[in-house]
């Protein structure tokens, strides 16, 4: 998950490396991160046509370990609900609200203990971008682009088509496959729409399946997995020049205009 790393980074620029120094016990930031990011897949529902998750966490700490965190909570529970934010981009999950996360207190909790509490907590509000800046912003509430609450609609825009180009180890294009159904299918079996010679490719490997004007990749539970610049994904919206990586196969998605 590299949201995951990229919030332990921002976490640790934000205060100038003073988290490292003062949580060298107790809880540690990026472990409040990973329980979070479970928190938000626990929290999923099926609705009519997208799956919602929670968008107000509660993390309980024990008071020994709040107080560490006094001198920073603002930053972090920022960066916590950018977190949220990044873990329904990654999916593409909606929730009914801003992403918000507040710490409190359980006096029952010892050192190093904490839980993660969650709700849907509906606002009339659209949804605004994560902030990423420090100086002086309110501690207010942060929210998916890609989430949207029920009722919203894409706006409709006509598109270039799109491809999926097959590159050699060179970097040099093999082949390209236009994108020109609402389904294709990738892995080493001849019966998909495109069929890669590569045995560290599963049979059925990833799709990409359109949604309205968009293209997403997603990841058939291969044995290798599916990579998107670089990262493990398991679902990724695709951007023009994104780079998916099956095993051995490398294949660029590119869409003009």
């Amino acid at each position: 998950m590299g949201f995951l790393r990229e919030f332990e980074r921002r976490v640790e620029g934000a205060v100038e490396g003073l988290f490292a120094r003062a949580f060298r016990s107790g809880v540690q930031p990026v472990e409040l991160g990973k329980r979070l990011v479970r928190a938000v897949e626990d929290s999923r529902q099926v609705g009519v046509s997208r799956v919602y998750v929670d968008n107000h966490y509660t993390i309980e700490l024990s008071p020994r370990d709040r107080q560490r965190f006094a001198d920073y909570e603002r930053a972090l529970t920022s960066e916590l609900a950018a977190l949220v934010v990044d873990t329904a981009r990654e999916n593409d999950w909606a929730t009914m609200g801003p992403a918000r996360v507040e710490l409190e207190t359980d006096e029952a909790l010892s050192e190093g203990r904490f839980r993660v509490v969650s709700r849907v907590e509906a606002s009339e509000q659209r949804p605004v971008a994560a902030a990423r800046g420090w100086a002086d912003e309110p501690a207010g509430p942060v929210g998916p682009a890609t989430a949207m609450l029920p009722g919203e609609v894409r706006s409709s825009r006509q598109r270039a088509p799109a491809s999926l180009t097959l590159l050699t180890v060179t970097g040099a294009v093999s082949q390209v496959y236009p994108l020109n159904q609402p389904e294709v299918m990738i892995g080493r079996s001849e019966q998909s729409d495109i069929a890669l010679a590569d045995p560290g490719v599963s049979r059925n490997h990833a799709r990409i399946i359109r949604e309205g004007d968009d293209f997403i990749v997603e990841d058939l539970r291969s044995t290798n997995g599916t990579e998107v610049n670089g990262q493990p994904i398991r679902r990724r919206r695709l951007a023009d020049g994104d780079v998916v990586k099956l095993a051995n196969s490398t294949l660029q998605y590119r869409r003009e205009g």
